[in-house]
């Protein structure tokens, strides 16, 4: 009996542990998307460049990795919450919010799927899934919602993508056409992002497993 209660004290300590170090990974993940905002640290898309490939993305997919969906999820919560104290608005923000965290779905939906038909996939293999998924779902979701916020939430904002597209494509176009190139001009760089995110998530993930290869990460 005192064997038994041994073992299960030692199961639960060890459940806390991984609890704590879950929780300061994330916290420490978090705060760093925080200081990369604050930085400012981005790179213009030039085609359209009021959307930025934004550094501070790359936190919540090294937690989401590292750590667990759960932790990617917290980590885009609090930058969200961070970017809508510091922009005084909900708009912009809930739009990064939006592709993160549909990006951060795709990566879940492949976890789910790979675990379930594939045991132990090869990293490699999974890092492309994941990236290939995360980028449709992000298109696809950022897609619809930036129809509905070019239309009927902010029209002002299609008006000046199509400034920005007649002087890049050299044509005037109509609405509609302005519409449909945004779109797939937002489609191009929210693809890209995904890549721009990945990368250096999977660089920081292999980089920690060799330096500690005890470490509990996701897959």
């Amino acid at each position: 009996m005192i064997s038994f209660i041994f073992c299960i004290l030692n199961l639960l300590a060890g459940e806390i542990m991984r609890s704590s170090v879950a929780v300061t990974l994330t916290a420490v993940l978090a705060a760093l998307a925080l200081v990369i905002t604050v930085s400012k640290i981005e790179v213009v898309y030039p085609i359209l460049p009021y959307l930025k490939f934004d550094f501070a993305e790359i936190p919540s997919v090294i937690a989401f990795f590292l750590v667990s969906p759960y932790s990617g999820l917290s980590t885009a919560v609090i930058h969200w919450l961070f970017l809508i104290y510091r922009a005084g608005n909900v708009l912009g923000p809930t739009m990064k919010f939006t592709a993160v965290v549909s990006m951060l779905a795709g990566f879940w939906f492949t976890s789910l799927i790979s675990g379930r038909f594939v045991k132990n996939p090869h990293w490699r293999k999974y890092l492309i899934a994941c990236t290939i998924v995360g980028g449709v779902f992000r298109v696809v979701a950022m897609s619809i919602l930036n129809v509905v916020v070019l239309l009927f939430v902010a029209p002002a904002y299609l008006e000046y993508a199509s400034f920005l597209l007649q002087q890049f494509l050299g044509h005037s176009m109509s609405a509609g056409e302005a519409l449909t190139w945004t779109l797939i001009f937002t489609g191009i760089y929210n693809g890209i992002h995904v890549v721009f995110s990945v990368v250096p998530a999977a660089l920081v993930y292999n980089i920690v497993k060799r330096r500690f290869p005890g470490i509990e990460t996701f897959r």
